[in-house]
């Protein structure tokens, strides 16, 4: 769909230069991204810009730690990307889309042979061994449609994203994810400036794992975790072929004004999940994990100022099942636990101050953000709490001159620990690794750390057209002397 959108941005683009450097302006101002969850409503999506823009960018990505602050994540990660976008404007229609396509390397990851953690967590394939780089591949496509006549106004969209995880030394994972997203709304305009929206969304999501051992030398054990420190035993070292599959539902309510000032507010509530099923023990289903959540934001939009004040909560259960001897290869169910426990919870505040001259624009964006995690294991009783208070300020300004557009932005970060505790059950003397994994993440979590951003964009007009390159870099300070570093360096074509 993104191809046959690109031609028509082109040809819709404005023709002055200026022009072309002040839409890139307004769709990155942080006084624009004020409000998120709004967006996932289709219809109402078509109010997020009041100006078309299209872009095409190549982009180099680099994460580098120290030591790991994720184990299961690795300390190194390196990445190509391709990704391409269109935001069009044709009368009362708009239009966008996106296409992207990255291709890198995941190194140092331990105690995880599972692709995407953070989406099917506690229930990963796992081993002892310290392996070669993941290689990465991943491609993603959407687009969408939105339209209003008098008071009504409706929309769609349509996305999906696949990733191939493999690694060529054993074990040799093999991980295929696929993640098909739909979403439609629609909106009703209440007075003269605002419009109520509703909306809903639908997610299926697919990951493979096929582990593979070619050494003469035989294969390392591999363990299904379950959460913390522990393990599903009863299938430890076998059922190497495993795959996940689920759906995410959720809906969304919206009041926004449509000149973009004033009050705004939206909440979203989903619920997510996902089956893990042993494929090589006759598709056994060993877990199920369903999540629970609801996003909330308040937005007030001023001239030259605004606020954003959101919360997130959630609750996600892992459940066992539990089966019985098995008969001509068959196990029978005969019952189910509720063992995975985890609360999250995270509220901010934040407010962003802008002011514009000819040939300058200047933001200040100071943010507040309080976030609580406690997971809970049942059998053998374990437990991880994290509550930190993070402050944050950015700096940004962008200067013309000549015709060329300076971007220099300047952010620090500073999260204060304000509780945590880490209790683990007894541990099997072959999960000691994982034991000491989780310990050496929880020190690293459980302690104030600092972090350091800055980034620098210029972007050139060429004809209609205009050409930016850009550098971001941020560097952490961590507990244990551990120190981080992200890197993004980027070239876009704007249009």
């Amino acid at each position: 769909m993104l191809v046959l959108l690109l031609p028509a941005a082109a040809l819709s683009a404005h023709p002055a230069d200026s022009t072309t450097l002040g839409r890139a302006e307004s769709h990155r101002a942080e006084w624009n991204a004020l409000t998120r969850l709004a967006w996932e409503n289709p219809a109402v999506k078509q109010w997020q810009h009041t100006q078309a823009l299209s872009q095409v960018a190549l982009s180099w990505r680099l994460r580098d730690e120290k030591q790991p602050l994720i184990t299961q994540a690795g300390d190194r990660e390196s990445e190509l990307a391709f990704d391409a976008q269109t935001y069009m404007k044709h009368r009362t229609s708009t239009l966008w889309g996106r296409a992207f396509y990255h291709n890198g390397r995941q190194h140092g990851i331990r105690w995880n042979e599972t692709s995407e953690p953070g989406v099917v967590y506690p229930y990963l394939l796992a081993d002892s061994v310290v392996t070669a780089p993941m290689k990465v591949e991943r491609y993603h496509f959407s687009g969408g449609y939105a339209d209003r006549r008098g008071r009504w106004a409706w929309g769609a969209d349509i996305g999906y994203t696949a990733g191939l995880y493999y690694r060529n030394v054993d074990p040799r994972p093999k991980n295929v994810t696929a993640d098909l997203s739909l979403h439609a709304g629609v909106g009703l305009c209440v007075g003269k400036r605002y419009l109520a929206g509703a909306g809903v969304g639908f997610k299926k999501y697919k990951q493979t794992n096929n582990v593979a051992f070619y050494s003469e030398m035989g294969n390392e054990k591999i363990f299904h975790l379950t959460g913390l420190t522990n393990d599903y035993g009863r299938f430890a070292g076998t059922a190497y072929n495993t795959y996940y599959k689920g759906y995410r539902w959720n809906g969304t309510l919206s009041l926004l004004p449509t000149d973009r000032r004033g009050f705004g507010a939206t909440v979203d509530l989903a619920r997510f999940a996902f089956d893990n099923v042993l494929t090589t023990v006759n598709k056994l289903p060993m877990a199920s994990v369903t999540d629970n959540s609801i996003g909330a934001e308040m937005t007030w939009h001023a001239d030259d100022w605004g606020l954003r004040a959101a919360l997130t909560a959630a609750r996600r259960v892992g459940t066992e099942n539990i089966f019985g001897d098995p008969a001509a290869a068959v196990y029978i169910q005969i019952g189910e636990i509720d063992m995975f426990h985890q609360n999250r919870f995270s509220t901010s505040l934040e407010g962003v101050w802008r002011h514009n001259s000819a040939r300058a624009v200047m933001e200040l964006h100071p943010a507040v953000v309080y976030n609580h995690l406690n997971t809970i294991y049942g059998d053998p009783r374990a437990r991880l709490l994290l509550d930190d208070l993070t402050l944050a300020l950015r700096a940004r300004l962008a200067l013309d001159v000549g015709q060329v557009r300076t971007s220099l932005l300047l952010g620090v970060q500073e999260v204060m620990n304000t509780g945590h505790e880490l209790l683990l059950g007894d541990t099997k003397a072959e999960l000691s690794g994982l034991e000491r994994a989780v310990r050496s993440d929880y020190a690293f979590a459980a302690a104030d750390r600092q972090l350091l951003t800055a980034a620098v964009d210029v972007h050139v007009p060429v004809g209609a057209f205009a050409v930016g390159g850009g550098v971001d870099w941020q560097y952490g300070f961590y507990a244990a002397r551990n120190r981080t570093h992200n890197l993004l360096v980027r070239l876009t074509l704007f249009f």
